[in-house]
């Protein structure tokens, strides 16, 4: 979990709690009125989480129905229920063209809803279990959410690059986590028709995640959940890829909100991830995980390197500064000592008293010349290489 030792909670309203529970229970059928006040919260959590989720996927379908001219949901649970949306996002995913109704009536739209399950059962094998054409068609939000993860599922995580080795991720970041609801260890990471993220995609999200936040006090993810409520871990991983264009120190002092709307932001403009989720929508005690995956997914496919950290970065820049700094020094001092005493040599008076105390004379200024001369010239060629360097 992200440790928060500042309280960073003003403003920052639960998110379930905005909506009075006597207007919630309004909405509910009589039923609801017996549950003790314990159900009754876990209903109405569920009911937000749905609220969310049911958010989230709409802005993912808008996302690609872009593609197609006119083509928008505004409503998920009423919007789909012709069958015309499904088949036309399908199309976009699929690169291929599905027959489908064009009347509009009821009949009509159960077929094109059946088309829609059968092409992803058959063609994709994706397992759609209790899903039933007449449901969709009736607009039941439960398993409009269902159907719309399952497409999810198979066409934005199956395409996520597993890891081939763990090599170069500490022992802290290999730990993994289960999902926070129920998901099966046996299926393969390669079986996409259950309801969440298969386990290999979940752990290798979260140890991506632990990799670009090691290094920043205070931010280590321990789920998909409450580890990304202040917004430091988001802003902590654009921060790893662009260090120039984003203040980590104010990530420290502002409230959860803004560092999530600066973190949003900064991804759709630089990186162009649609914000699928709102600021308030992960500010809260119960966020959807399946809607804050989804994006993590997309940050990774944006991401997906692991850079230096840039504070290890300058560590790195200023050690070598300093290594070559000495080195410059120890080299400059080698070569003023060497020019020093050759030219005491030289500038000294010397009286020869035989031919071969004059040859001997010859023979040092050679070996100054062919040996020595050489020697300090590199001396001096690497002075030179090392000022470019400190440059």
């Amino acid at each position: 979990m992200v440790t928060d030792n500042n309280n960073n909670n003003n403003n920052n309203n639960n998110f379930f709690e905005e909506i009075d529970d006597q207007d919630w229970i309004l909405e509910k059928p009589i039923s609801v009125f017996a549950l003790d006040p314990a159900d009754r919260r876990v209903l109405k959590v569920a009911d937000q989480r749905d609220a969310v989720q049911k958010k989230t996927f709409t802005k993912w379908m808008n996302f690609y129905l872009l593609q197609r001219n006119g083509l928008y949901v505004d409503d998920l649970y009423l919007d789909l229920r012709d069958g015309h949306l499904l088949l036309s996002l399908l199309e976009i995913f699929t690169n291929q063209t599905i027959p489908r109704e064009r009347g509009t009536s009821k009949f009509h739209a159960l077929r094109n809803i059946e088309r829609c399950l059968q092409c992803l059962e058959q063609d994709h094998n994706i397992r759609l279990v209790n899903i039933r054409p007449e449901e969709l068609v009736n607009g039941n939000p439960k398993l409009t959410l269902g159907l719309i993860w399952r497409i999810i599922l198979h066409f934005q995580f199956s395409d996520l690059t597993l890891p081939s080795s763990n090599e170069n991720i500490s022992i802290n970041c290999q730990r993994t986590i289960p999902s926070s609801e129920s998901i099966s260890t046996k299926n393969s990471s390669k079986n996409l028709s259950i309801d969440q993220v298969p386990l290999d995609y979940r752990n290798m999200l979260l140890i991506w995640a632990r990799q670009q936040c090691q290094g920043y006090p205070g931010i280590y993810i321990e789920d998909f959940t409450r580890s990304w409520r202040n917004g430091r871990a988001f802003l902590a991983i654009l921060h790893r890829h662009n260090p120039h264009l984003i203040d980590m120190k104010q990530a420290y002092c502002r409230s959860n909100r803004e560092n999530l709307t600066q973190a949003f932001e900064f991804a759709q403009k630089y990186y162009g991830i649609t914000q699928l989720i709102d600021p308030e929508d992960i500010d809260t005690d119960e966020s959807d995980e399946k809607s804050i995956l989804l994006y993590i997914a997309y940050l990774y496919k944006a991401c997906p390197t692991i850079p230096i950290h840039p504070l290890r970065q300058e560590h790195d820049r200023i050690r070598l500064q300093d290594e070559l700094s000495s080195k410059y020094i120890n080299i400059a001092s080698d070569l003023f000592k060497w020019i020093r005493m050759k030219l005491d040599f030289l500038n000294r008076e010397i009286k020869f008293k035989t031919l071969q105390e004059f040859q001997t004379f010859e023979n040092i200024l050679q070996i100054i010349k062919n040996d020595e001369l050489s020697k300090y010239n590199q001396l001096l060629h690497q002075l030179r290489s090392i000022d470019v360097e400190l440059k």
